[in-house]
């Protein structure tokens, strides 16, 4: 009989059973770095004052479907038209609210200028590209109108209650 005089640390199979949890406690403190650096953005801390902010915005949308506001809008690269199908006594600007629906570090606000009786016209910050969230509203914030889009779009959205 030989006998095996190899030291342990000779062998691959010592090292293969040493990395299994090497490495899983490796993935364990990348994961954690991880969640510190992108921490969730939408979660709540107060309920009640969230679901008081959320009736208000609410009578804004009744506002808009009581005036009976019809409107589209279409973004190409960093210009965003909207139109509306009827004059409802509309001032020279409107405001825009642009919602990343994850990423509240993308999210951005502009002012469109009219551009003619039923159109205005703004120039975005960046060129959005995915899907977001948007709310078309008057300076005073009367009425609010909203859509979801999913960028870049080739016709028309429609915005809606």
């Amino acid at each position: 009989m030989q006998e095996d005089t190899k030291p342990w640390y000779k062998y691959a199979w010592t090292w293969v059973l040493i990395a299994i949890p090497v490495v899983t406690a490796l993935k364990a403190v990348h994961t954690v770095v991880v969640m510190q650096q992108h921490k969730p953005e939408i979660v709540i801390d107060d309920y009640y004052q969230a679901g008081k902010s959320i009736n208000m915005q609410l009578a804004k949308y009744r506002e808009a479907a009581l005036r009976n506001m019809d409107a589209r809008i279409l973004v190409a690269g960093n210009r965003a038209v909207i139109r509306f199908t009827e004059n409802q006594v509309l001032g020279e600007t409107i405001h825009l609210d642009f919602y990343h629906p994850t990423l509240g570090a993308h999210d951005f606000a502009v002012d469109a200028e009219r551009s003619g009786e039923l159109l205005y016209v703004a120039t975005l910050p960046i060129t959005p590209n995915g899907r977001w969230r948007l709310t078309v509203s008057d300076k005073s914030e009367e009425w609010r109108l909203r859509a979801n889009l999913t960028l870049p779009a080739e016709q028309e959205i429609k915005l809606g209650y």
